[in-house]
């Protein structure tokens, strides 16, 4: 009698494992989110490209981020890569060319919403309006008709880098009223601190593909926002150079605030 009750007691743990496990949805085609580097590297301006921009298609047909040298901001749209120089036109940069800091993910949103007559700072203040969680990261694609798009994109420099606090003091800003486009980028949650920019980090490219760059604000007259969930997340590190004695433990929130700003 003993035996019996022992195996019905495994059989019944056995059973439920097996249940649980199938239960589990199907993570397949959930995207992840694949980084190049880490934004405090860049807040101390480790600004050396060493990986490939083609390569960055591989992980996805979305994102943004800057290219060696700091030169300009980068958009991935639609398995292109945009470069908004520091003169605010588009270019189109080779495959064998390098980012220092990347973010790219497949293009698969979870939700929309239709905005209208809405600013930056609206939409931020309005956060879980829209976001379920502040906790995840999310893909945040914004197309529409904005009455105004405020960005800027940093100039290339060069050797010896100045921190990127200095960089943007001087950097390169733009306006355009009336214009059609995409907003492209991510959101990453706090704990995410000085791994990558915490809150909303995106970038503009007009219809025509003629200018854009990192947003500094906007106010959206009629458009669309999708959110793609995103729930894994990949890293990858310079392999030496400068990266390998940065320092990290000091807190560069601070910093990020006035570069963002």
């Amino acid at each position: 009698m003993r035996n019996i009750i022992y195996l019905l007691i495994l059989m019944f743990l056995v059973f439920s494992c097996d249940e649980d496990i199938t239960e589990r949805p199907d993570k397949t085609d959930a995207p992840v989110l694949m980084q190049v580097s880490v934004i405090d590297a860049l807040l101390q301006g480790f600004y050396d490209g060493f990986y490939p921009v083609g390569d960055l298609k591989v992980h996805g047909d979305y994102g943004i981020g800057t290219f060696h040298g700091l030169d300009g901001e980068m958009m991935i749209f639609n398995d292109t890569v945009f470069q908004v120089k520091a003169d605010g036109k588009v270019y189109i940069p080779g495959d064998q060319e390098r980012t220092p800091f990347a973010a790219v993910a497949p293009l698969l949103t979870d939700t929309s919403f239709v905005l209208t007559n809405m600013s930056y700072d609206s939409l931020k203040s309005n956060f879980l309006d829209f976001f379920p969680t502040q906790n995840i990261f999310y893909m945040v694609k914004i197309e529409g008709e904005f009455s105004y798009m405020h960005t800027r994109s940093v100039p290339a420099q060069e050797k010896p880098y100045p921190p990127l606090v200095e960089v943007t003091q001087n950097q390169p800003e733009f306006t355009f009223e009336n214009v059609k486009g995409d907003v492209v980028g991510f959101y990453c949650p706090p704990y995410a601190q000085g791994i990558n920019v915490t809150g909303l980090h995106l970038h503009f490219i007009d219809n025509l593909r003629t200018k854009g760059g990192h947003i500094i604000d906007f106010t959206i007259k009629s458009g669309t926002m999708q959110l793609g969930y995103i729930l894994d997340y990949q890293l990858i590190l310079p392999d030496g150079g400068n990266f390998y004695g940065g320092d990290f433990t000091i807190d560069r929130s601070d910093e990020l605030d006035d570069v963002e700003g």
